[in-house]
């Protein structure tokens, strides 16, 4: 086993010192809105959980969390995702029924209610200018519900350097 000490360090190059895999800046935000907000779109529909960053390196990866509670009735199906700049962040499967972050399939009787944490890695953000990342959601079934008036959604972006 080896000790390395050092004093300062001093990069070599203009771009200064490199280190992979350690968080270069974390955002957050929580939305302002403590309202209900209904789904029931076929196709994916932007909430109002958003959040935006501007990279420090084009190489960075992102690691975003989303926690949100969803209120759905028996037979409700629905997708949430998160997006970059319209764009879905690269989903579980880029196509058919679980094209986004979650799947959720409501099959017993009754009401449910539930927090859903959201975690997805942006491998590479590509740039330097401000990105904005944002919570879609799409039924397949029935209609879900927002529910911003339990407890307010918030939405964390941890830059990681690479």
């Amino acid at each position: 086993m080896s000790i390395l000490k050092v004093d300062t360090l001093q990069p070599a190059t203009a771009s200064g010192v490199h280190i992979a895999g350690h968080t270069l800046q974390t955002v957050y935000k929580t939305s302002p809105d403590n309202s209900l907000q209904a789904i029931d779109s076929a196709s994916f529909v932007a909430t109002n959980i958003s959040v935006s960053i501007t990279p420090k390196s084009s190489s960075s990866s992102m690691f975003i969390t989303c926690s949100v509670n969803f209120d759905s009735e028996t037979g409700t199906n629905f997708s949430a995702g998160i997006f970059k700049d319209g764009t879905i962040v690269t989903p579980k499967s880029p196509s058919g029924t679980y094209d986004a972050h979650i799947y959720f399939n409501r099959l017993s009787v009754g009401r449910l209610i539930l927090q859903q944490p959201i975690h997805v890695i942006d491998a590479t953000v590509g740039t330097t200018n401000a990105v904005t990342y944002k919570l879609y959601v799409k039924t397949h079934s029935g209609n879900i519900n927002l529910r911003n008036d339990l407890t307010l959604p918030r939405i964390i972006v941890q830059e990681i350097a690479q």
